[in-house]
C-alpha cells in the first residue's frame, strides 16, 4: 500500500514542477505545453493542465521556447517554394510525422515505365515526377498513396 500511495505522490508531484514550453508553429500558432521528448521526427508534450500525451510533426514547429531559461531552439526552417525547380526541397513523409500540418490536395501522374529498368530508377523518377508537381503547388510536403507507375499518387501537405 505504501508503495502505490509513493508512486501516486511521484507522478502528481512530477507534473506540478515540469518546465513549461512554447511551441511556436510555422502558421504562427502558439501552445502552451510541457515538452516531453523529440524522437522519429515528432514532438511529445502535454498541455500543463493535463497529462495525456500528445505530439506534433517535427516539421511544422518553428521553435521550441523553454521558458524558464528565457532559451529558444529552432527546430525546423520553413520550406519555401517559389519555382518548379524547387522540388528538391519537397520533404516526403510518412502519414504519421504529418500530425500538425494541413492537408492540401492529391496529386496524380503517370511515369513511363523502360524495360528492364532498374526498381531504384523507377522509384526515384516516381518521387521526383510527384516532387516537381507538389513544387508547382507550393506543397512542402507529400505523402506517397501509389507508386504504381501507371497510377502515381501523393497527398500534399502545407503549414
Amino acid at each position: 500500500m505504501k508503495n502505490i500511495l509513493t508512486i501516486i505522490a511521484v507522478i502528481i508531484t512530477a507534473n506540478l514542477f515540469a518546465q513549461s514550453h512554447e511551441i511556436i508553429k510555422h502558421n504562427g500558432e502558439k501552445l502552451e505545453v510541457n515538452f516531453i521528448k523529440a524522437e522519429n521526427n515528432l514532438i511529445y508534450y502535454s498541455i500543463p493542465s493535463s497529462t495525456e500525451e500528445q505530439k506534433i510533426s517535427k516539421h511544422a514547429v518553428a521553435q521550441l521556447n523553454t521558458k524558464s531559461t528565457n532559451s529558444s531552439k529552432t527546430i525546423s526552417k520553413k520550406i519555401q517554394l517559389t519555382q518548379k525547380s524547387d522540388h528538391k526541397k519537397v520533404i516526403i513523409l510518412k502519414e504519421s510525422e504529418t500530425i500538425g500540418l494541413n492537408k492540401s490536395e492529391m496529386i496524380t501522374g503517370f511515369i513511363g515505365k523502360v524495360k528492364g529498368q532498374p526498381y531504384y530508377e523507377l522509384n526515384k523518377l516516381i518521387e521526383n515526377s510527384l516532387q516537381q508537381k507538389a513544387a508547382i503547388n507550393g506543397a512542402p510536403f507529400i505523402v506517397l498513396v501509389s507508386k504504381d507507375p501507371e497510377n502515381l499518387k501523393a497527398i500534399t501537405y502545407t503549414y
